[in-house]
């Protein structure tokens, strides 16, 4: 029952988690010199996303005071399996800062890529992380694949292209996707699925840094969700805002305008509600992901990606079917079915690597039994992605 309901929250707020992010960058609102235009802040999605992790850690942190220490362990998260402490606390936190700066750039990218391309298509590309964590995981960690694998993988390939072509011939009859001048164009979506797919690279870095960084590092997830939350929000405040204040662009002369963005979320009440609505789904979601992940198969968790998928795309079309000027709506058009042959191409592909859909023709190892990971990086709202240690045997 628990677990149940654990997975009707995952699905959920994951699906609230993207059509958030994206329905915030279409409002309007008026800015600090009482013009008015589009809420494109994607460096303050990134900085969202930290904030809800770091909130996932705050509350952890209550219930560990406010519990027994049994109690206080199990809602935790921490693995059954214990391991010798190596290094200090205060090591094991500093370490926790590598993965976050990759997390704080896999998100930036992403959300610089949502602007630019439907939330479905968005949701979609993310798949294309599984492929390149397995590549790094070669090239770094010296692992082996089976035959299945780069067959699973090149499945996802053709899926992922399926997707990314669809979306391009799509911009020729639908007005989903907006420049920020408002124009349509083929360039801006290929703009977009460019940002979303270094997103994913960047992102596949951060799992493997997990692995090489943090195998001696035996905090709960939740902490490490927290810690990874903490260190993010400081690097963007104390570096990445700096970086983009003194970095000319069009937000007001600067690359993104911070003071013009809390006035922007003041004078449009909407947009508010919407950014909190964002903060309370993605803290939501990674404190269920934990549970989802360590009590679930990989079978799970792909079907909960498709289901995912499925009712955001289901969103937008319904939106348009509505009103067909909403900047929510996705149109339905005559490379839509291409779009969706080339999502179950890619889910095939997904479950072909994890050994869920088992063909004729491949040596399959005996299965391996998997653990709750460790990583926020498959429990973090952008990405639901297989910590290094499961991309031989599970799927993002």
């Amino acid at each position: 029952m628990w677990t149940g309901l654990m997975v009707v929250g995952m699905l959920v707020t994951g699906t609230v988690n993207t059509l958030t992010m994206k329905i915030q960058f279409t409002f309007s609102s008026t800015d600090s010199t009482g013009d008015n235009h589009l809420f494109q802040k994607p460096w303050w999605g990134t900085l969202n996303m930290l904030t809800a992790m770091a909130a996932v850690g705050a509350v952890d942190k209550l219930v560990r005071m406010c519990s027994g220490p049994s109690m206080a362990a199990e809602a935790a998260g921490e693995s059954l399996l214990a391991k010798p402490v190596q290094v200090s606390h205060r090591r094991k936190v500093l370490l926790v800062a590598y993965p976050a700066a990759f997390d704080l750039l896999a998100t930036a990218f992403s959300c610089i890529g949502i602007l630019y391309i439907p939330a479905s298509v968005w949701q979609m590309l993310r798949g294309a992380c599984l492929i390149f964590s397995a590549i790094f995981s070669i090239t770094f960690l010296k692992r082996k694949l089976e035959r299945y694998h780069w067959f699973g993988l090149e499945i996802c390939v053709i899926g992922i292209i399926s997707v990314g072509y669809a979306g391009v011939l799509s911009t020729n009859a639908s007005k989903t996707v907006e420049s920020t001048d408002g124009s349509n164009s083929a360039g801006t979506m290929l703009f977009g699925m460019g940002m979303v797919l270094l997103g994913q690279i960047v992102q596949a870095a951060q799992v493997i840094a997990e692995e090489w960084l943090m195998k001696d590092v035996d905090l709960p997830p939740m902490q490490i969700i927290g810690w990874e939350g903490i260190w993010g929000s400081l690097m963007m405040f104390l570096i990445v805002y700096p970086l983009l204040w003194i970095m000319p662009g069009q937000d007001h002369g600067h690359q993104e305008d911070l003071p013009d963005t809390f006035v922007m979320l003041s004078n449009n009440p909407q947009l508010f509600v919407c950014f909190m609505v964002y903060l309370f789904s993605c803290a939501t979601f990674n404190a269920t992901g934990i549970v989802v992940t360590g009590a679930l198969s990989a079978v799970h968790r792909v079907m909960l990606d498709a289901c995912r998928t499925t009712v955001i795309w289901a969103f937008g079309l319904a939106v348009y079917s509505y009103d067909p000027s909403s900047p929510f709506g996705e149109q339905w058009t005559v490379y839509s079915p291409l779009q969706l042959l080339g999502f179950v191409v890619l889910v095939i592909g997904q479950m072909t690597y994890g050994q869920i859909i088992r063909w004729p023709g491949f040596h399959y190892p005996a299965e391996v039994k998997m653990t709750p990971p460790l990583s926020p990086g498959s429990l973090g709202v952008m990405m639901d992605l297989p910590t290094a240690q499961e991309v031989e045997v599970t799927v993002a």
